[in-house]
């Protein structure tokens, strides 16, 4: 048995050897060839899990400079954005749900209002993040929510950490925020910032209920066809006797002043939300107030419990994104595939931009590619006849798949909690992308075809 372990991590590391090389036999210039190989080298090293994620994350700036790809203000930009701290201010809010209590009351509750069944945690998780997708437009925020209530029934019911269980009930909190969010206009800054990049540079003007009748049927559709792969997983039915689930929550008590003080920061970040503030300054500073004197929900000693690893991990990965845009690859890529799409129909022209951004997703953050690439794929669209805003739209669907975590930041804090397993997640994700495809396919591109977005 040993051996064949043995052998295995052997072959997994012959394996990455091999795709590391692959780009230097391609016709390409020696910077992206040393890019692409670096880059590669970290998704194989991530997705085989030979080293730690962290590890490999730090490392990656370092060789970026050290194979003179790029320099050091790029290699470690992702320090100076507000997703590491956005991330560190959500694993806080996380802390303090956990320490509080109210995590425990909130799961043992949510178990007696559905039975303690698998399908019943599930569906109920889906019911409250669809309701708090429109109401709070930071992804990041809700996963700092719904994650750690999710963790705590996980306690409850005794399911470990990063088993198939525990990761789907993690991607059901992921599915469930991340596929409904395309439905509303405020649900997410992606869709805040397509709109408003349509309106400053195309003049296309999109209002909340113009952008609902487009994008909310396909939204909770997507979202009601993803959550059932994680059945792919095979989790453990869960059951408990609904007695049982009586006493444990009576033995909770009355609500403390500890989880009063947690509802009332949560109610903080809640309508802080719909503020201007910048996300990082709102999610460090929520989480930076657990510290305070007088609220003290979190002390010295569980600012030392906070997984540090999934910063670093973020900030490494960012950095995949902000050396391709650097470099050119960006650039490059949107010139290479725009003399195809103009020979398309309506069908090829949505499916080969979600497509297209689904590959791009590997490269940047969706914040990034649609900073960078929304207003070449806008116009091209405008220019074929169509409405700008079919680019806009196709972009953030294909947006809404990812393979690896760090091609998506909420994604990135989910797998922070350290509840979801990379192969699992890796597993469900391919079977997703499949899915996807199908879904533009039959839903999605004919409804457009209905309501006339596709007119020229």
């Amino acid at each position: 048995m040993k051996w064949n372990n043995l052998s295995l991590h052997k072959i997994k590391w012959i394996c990455s050897f091999i795709v590391v090389l692959l780009p230097f036999f391609c016709s390409i210039s020696n910077v992206f060839q040393k890019y692409l190989a670096v880059t590669l080298w970290a998704i194989m090293m991530w997705m085989f899990e030979l080293l730690p994620e962290e590890i490999v994350a730090i490392m990656l700036p370092g060789l970026y400079i050290l194979f003179d790809i790029t320099n050091y203000a790029t290699a470690f930009s992702a320090w100076t954005t507000s997703t590491p701290w956005i991330t560190l201010g959500g694993l806080m809010i996380g802390g303090m749900i956990v320490k509080s209590g109210l995590v425990l009351r909130i799961a043992y509750k949510s178990l007696l209002l559905t039975k303690g069944s698998l399908k019943g945690i599930v569906w109920g998780i889906v019911l409250t993040c669809t309701i708090f997708t429109p109401l709070i437009p930071s992804i990041m925020a809700k996963v700092a929510l719904l994650v750690p209530v999710v963790i705590g029934i996980c306690k409850v019911l005794k399911v470990e950490a990063k088993s198939a269980t525990a990761s789907a009930l993690m991607l059901v909190v992921f599915f469930a925020l991340w596929s409904p969010k395309m439905a509303f206009m405020t649900a997410s800054t992606d869709s805040i910032l397509t709109a408003g990049i349509l309106e400053q540079y195309l003049g296309v003007k999109i209002t909340w209920l113009a952008w609902a009748k487009d994008m909310f049927i396909p939204g909770i559709l997507w979202m009601l066809v993803s959550i059932p792969l994680i059945y792919i997983l095979r989790p453990q039915h869960l059951n408990l006797n609904k007695e049982y689930l009586k006493i444990e929550y009576r033995k909770l008590g009355k609500i403390t002043i500890d989880e009063k003080k947690t509802v009332t920061l949560m109610i903080l970040l809640i309508f802080s939300s719909w503020h201007k503030l910048p996300e990082g300054v709102l999610m460090l500073g929520i989480g930076c107030l657990g510290f305070f004197p007088g609220i003290g929900l979190l002390k010295s000693d569980d600012f030392s419990k906070i997984q540090f690893k999934v910063v670093f991990f973020l900030a490494g990965a960012v950095t995949i994104g902000a050396v391709a845009s650097s470099i050119g690859i960006t650039e490059s890529v949107i010139n290479f595939v725009q003399p195809y799409f103009e020979q398309m129909n309506s069908y090829e022209l949505v499916m080969s931009i979600y497509i297209f951004s689904i590959l791009a997703n590997f490269l940047l953050n969706p914040l990034a590619l649609i900073a960078t690439l929304m207003i070449p794929i806008a116009n091209l669209c405008s220019n074929l006849g169509y409405s700008a805003t079919i680019g806009g739209y196709s972009m953030i669907m294909g947006f809404n798949q990812a393979l690896f975590p760090y091609e998506i930041a909420p994604l990135m804090l989910v797998y922070g909690f350290g509840y979801l397993k990379l192969t699992h997640l890796i597993k469900v994700m391919v079977f997703r992308i499949v899915a996807g495809i199908i879904f533009m396919t039959v839903v999605t591109y004919p409804y457009w075809l209905y309501i006339g977005l596709l007119d020229k």
